[in-house]
């Protein structure tokens, strides 16, 4: 950095901040006060800052330091530095999963104090960063937390936390710089993905995802030590698997079986022939009926004798909505050895894509299989159970389906006016969370709501299906 100052290459300055802080084009050309394709020239090089105004531009927006001024040749600031007054919010620690400090990192309290942006503006973030922050917290992180973190990730807070990527940076570059270090943020960074997935809507970290893949896939290649390697393919795995089923969920079905074939393959070379189940219990969302049930059957094959049990729970409950799909009674008995399952279940502790599963999840799978079967009895208890989850917690991918799922039940009822009402409350669900995912789950609903032609009905059908082609172009 302090060579590319010296010789005023500001092309060679936005390119290592890109790939060592992950900010993107847009957020640079944001804080220098340039558009995102001027920003793109001057990084491929094909124009070159020249104008001392521009230089003074670049250095305030970025908040260059003293030193990178002068080695700029501008002349130091003399503002003093910003103070955080923190009288009414104290800093409080983040609890480590890892039990290392924390204290680099910034503070919910914090970031509600200085954090300049929107909370629900989850588009322009450093999600390496905030995905190893959030892998590496203990416990269930709400989705408010979540945001929180991710206002506070401006790229002035990600440059205090360099020494993660400057340790992988200098791994990528050739093996005898691997560790144990970072094979542990990297494993953190996988898990903070897929718990960023249940957050936030899937275009909002799709490119964060595959950069990490791809750095993975860079130190796979550069001949790890077996240790090493078989630790590397299997987080790579596991966020392949991710990858794959935010690419279907992105309308992307070629980018979704390529990671798909690359979790088999990081499966296979690690050992973790468990990360198949995961993906093809994924896969069983992107079908109906009978190669749906198949599809879960069909992961239930990779999970082991003993243990897992959050991913049992998983499958289980899936495979009970399946049969119940399918008129099968046995739903009920599956629903039940998914509850005992989920009784040992440790989904914080078990595998990167067991966070989602908690007990608000655990009653939307009990409705969504009541429902299906018609047991309106169930249905009353299991609606009044996942209501209360959903109106703890905002996860709006959550809430879609079981919104989704209760509009269905009222209808099933004959109760057409308080269908239409959660019918409209999963549709706005589903467009706040941009879920692919949500508004299938609304294709019931729309069958059952069909013959009929009062104006309310035609209203909320024309807007589900506005919503289909309004979801907007994918980056995949």
């Amino acid at each position: 950095m302090l060579t590319a100052l010296q010789n005023r290459n500001i092309g060679q300055v936005f390119r290592l901040i890109r790939q060592y802080a992950g900010v993107s084009q847009t957020r640079i050309g944001t804080a220098v006060n340039l558009s995102q394709g001027k920003i793109s020239e001057i990084m491929k090089g094909t124009v070159k800052v020249t104008a001392f105004d521009v230089f003074e531009r670049v250095a305030d927006g970025l908040d260059m330091p003293n030193p990178a001024r002068m080695a700029l040749g501008l002349a130091p600031r003399t503002t003093p530095p910003r103070v955080i007054d923190t009288t009414t919010h104290p800093a409080a620690v983040i609890p480590s999963r890892d039990g290392r400090p924390t204290s680099s990192l910034p503070s919910v309290e914090s970031v509600v104090a200085t954090g300049p942006r929107h909370l629900d503006d989850p588009w322009d973030v450093d999600l390496p960063t905030l995905a190893w922050i959030v892998g590496r917290l203990d416990s269930h992180v709400d989705r408010r937390t979540m945001l929180l973190l991710a206002a506070g990730m401006t790229a002035e807070a990600a440059a205090t936390i360099s020494d993660p990527w400057e340790r992988l940076s200098r791994a990528l570059t050739g093996p005898q710089a691997l560790d144990d270090d970072t094979i542990e943020r990297l494993e953190a960074r996988t898990i903070g993905f897929h718990r960023l997935e249940y957050v936030l809507p899937a275009r909002a970290i799709y490119q964060g995802l595959t950069t990490h893949i791809n750095e993975l896939s860079t130190l796979l290649q550069s001949g790890p030590s077996d240790r090493y390697r078989r630790r590397l393919a299997a987080t790579a795995g596991e966020a392949a698997t991710l990858a794959s089923w935010i690419a279907w969920d992105l309308k992307q079905p070629g980018q979704s079986a390529s990671f798909e074939r690359v979790s088999a393959l990081a499966a296979k070379e690690s050992g973790h022939q468990i990360i198949q189940a995961c993906t093809h219990a994924y896969k069983s969302y992107a079908v109906e009926g009978r190669a749906a049930y198949d599809a879960i059957r069909h992961a239930q094959q990779f999970l082991p004798a003993q243990g897992d049990d959050a991913t049992r729970a998983w499958l289980l409950s899936r495979e009970a909505e399946e049969l119940a799909a399918l008129g099968d009674r046995r739903a009920i008995e599956v629903m039940h050895q998914a509850q005992e399952a989920y009784g040992r279940a440790r989904p914080h502790r078990e595998r990167a894509w067991t966070r989602f599963l908690d007990p608000g999840r655990m009653a939307a799978f009990q409705l969504s299989t009541y429902v299906r079967l018609g047991d309106e009895h169930h249905v009353i208890e299991a609606g009044q159970t996942a209501l209360s989850a959903v109106a703890q917690e905002s996860d709006h991918k959550k809430a879609a389906i079981v919104y989704a799922d209760i509009a269905q039940a009222q209808l099933q009822i004959g109760d057409i006016a308080e269908g239409i009402t959660y019918a409209r409350r999963a549709l706005e669900s589903a467009q706040r969370s941009e879920s692919t995912w949500g508004i299938e789950h609304l294709t019931t609903v729309e069958k059952t709501l069909a013959p009929h032609t009062d104006h309310a009905v035609r209203e909320l059908l024309g807007d589900i299906a506005a919503t289909r082609r309004n979801q907007g172009p994918s980056p995949a």
